[in-house]
C-alpha cells in the first residue's frame, strides 16, 4: 500500500472512530433508559475500552492489525501452535464443559475484528472512488456520507459482531481463563525464541493486554449490568445509524 493509500485509510479509521466516540459520549447515551442504570464511571470505562482497545486511533490500529497477523502466522504454522495447545492443557482441563463457550468467544472476538476490516474497506471504496483526500476524510459531513454509502447490511454486521463479543467479554470466569492462556503463551514464548521470533511475541503481548483489560474491566460490573449494556449498545448503535442516513439525505 502506497504512502497515499495509507494516508488515506488512516484518516477513514479515525474518521469512524470519531463517530463512535461520539455516540458514546454520557450526554447522547443518558438518552436511552438502559444506559440510565449504569453509573457515569463504568460507561467511561466501557467506552474507553473499546476506543483504546476494540478500536484505538489509526497508527496504534495498524499495531493491532499487525498483532492479528503475526497471530494467524503462528496459528498455521503446526511447529509453532503445538507448544502452545500442549501449555494451555490444563487451562482448558479447568474449563471443562465451558471450552465450546471459549472456542465461541475467540470467534467472536475475530470476527469483530474482520467485520472492522469489511467496514472500513466500503467506507475506502466510496473515499476512492470520490477522490477525496485525507483532509476532506476529515470533514464530518464527508464522514457522514462514507458511512451512508456503506450498503445497510455491512452495518448490521458489524453492529451484531461488536453485540456478541461484548457477550463474550460479559462471561467474566471464562475471561479470566482466556487470559491466563494468553499470559502463559507469551512466557513460553519469551522462552523459545528458536521458535517465536519477536513480531509473534509483540503479537501475543498485545493481545494478552487486551484481554486483561477487558477481564479488570468486566470484573467491575455486576451479572445485573450486564443485558443492560448489550442492550444499550444495540439502542445506541440503531439510533446513530437511523441519525446518520437523515443527515447524509440532507448532504445530497
Amino acid at each position: 500500500m502506497s504512502t497515499n493509500d495509507t494516508t488515506l485509510k488512516y484518516a477513514v479509521i479515525d474518521g469512524y472512530r470519531e463517530q463512535l466516540r461520539g455516540r458514546y459520549l454520557l450526554e447522547n447515551i443518558r438518552r436511552f433508559g438502559d444506559f440510565r442504570a449504569i453509573s457515569e464511571r463504568k460507561v467511561e470505562l466501557l467506552r474507553d475500552y473499546f476506543l483504546e482497545c476494540i478500536y484505538p486511533e489509526s497508527k496504534q490500529r495498524m499495531k493491532l492489525d499487525a498483532a492479528f497477523d503475526h497471530m494467524g502466522v503462528v496459528i498455521r504454522s503446526p511447529r509453532r501452535l503445538t507448544p502452545l495447545m500442549m501449555m494451555a492443557v490444563k487451562t482448558v482441563w479447568r474449563l471443562g464443559i465451558m471450552f465450546p463457550s471459549a472456542v465461541k468467544a475467540g470467534a467472536h472476538s475475530l470476527e469483530a475484528y474482520l467485520e472492522t476490516r469489511r467496514l472500513e474497506s466500503k467506507m475506502l471504496e466510496y473515499a476512492e472512488a470520490q477522490a477525496l483526500t485525507p483532509r476532506d476524510v476529515a470533514k464530518r459531513e464527508v464522514v457522514i456520507k462514507m458511512i451512508a454509502h456503506v450498503p445497510e447490511q455491512e452495518v448490521v454486521r458489524f453492529r451484531t459482531e461488536v453485540l456478541k463479543l461484548f457477550t463474550s467479554l460479559s462471561n467474566v470466569k471464562l475471561l479470566a481463563a482466556t487470559v491466563e492462556i494468553m499470559e502463559n503463551s507469551r512466557a513460553l514464548m519469551e522462552s523459545r525464541p528458536d521458535l517465536y521470533d519477536e513480531e509473534e511475541l509483540a503479537g501475543f503481548t498485545l493481545g494478552h493486554e487486551i484481554l486483561r483489560r477487558g477481564a479488570a474491566l468486566f470484573q467491575q460490573l455486576k451479572a445485573s449490568e450486564f443485558p443492560l449494556i448489550l442492550s444499550g449498545i444495540e439502542a445506541v448503535e440503531i439510533d446513530w445509524y437511523d441519525r446518520v442516513l437523515k443527515e447524509a439525505a440532507t448532504l445530497e
